[in-house]
């Protein structure tokens, strides 16, 4: 499945960095998407919040595109998708 299928069910999606890292225990199973593109310290602490709780994380893509691909007008450091 491409990002934006995966977010595209607003239920199922969170978007930005403050938010995935703050609900990052209950994203297990699920996917974060980081931007290529965002701040290194940024997506260093994201990596890690990652790692920490065994989620599956993609960097091939820019800001824009996870802005896009979230249904917002701006460019987004991360997104999330939770799995049932």
């Amino acid at each position: 499945m491409g990002i934006v299928e995966d977010l595209f069910d607003a239920e199922k999606r969170i978007v930005g960095s403050k938010q995935v890292i703050k609900q990052a225990e209950s994203l297990k199973g699920g996917k974060v998407y980081i931007a290529k593109d965002a701040d290194e310290p940024l997506i260093e602490k994201l990596k890690e919040a990652c790692e920490k709780h065994s989620i599956e994380y993609d960097m091939s893509h820019t800001m824009q595109q996870i802005g896009s691909a979230s249904g917002i007008q701006v460019g987004s450091a991360c997104a999330a998708v939770k799995r049932q």
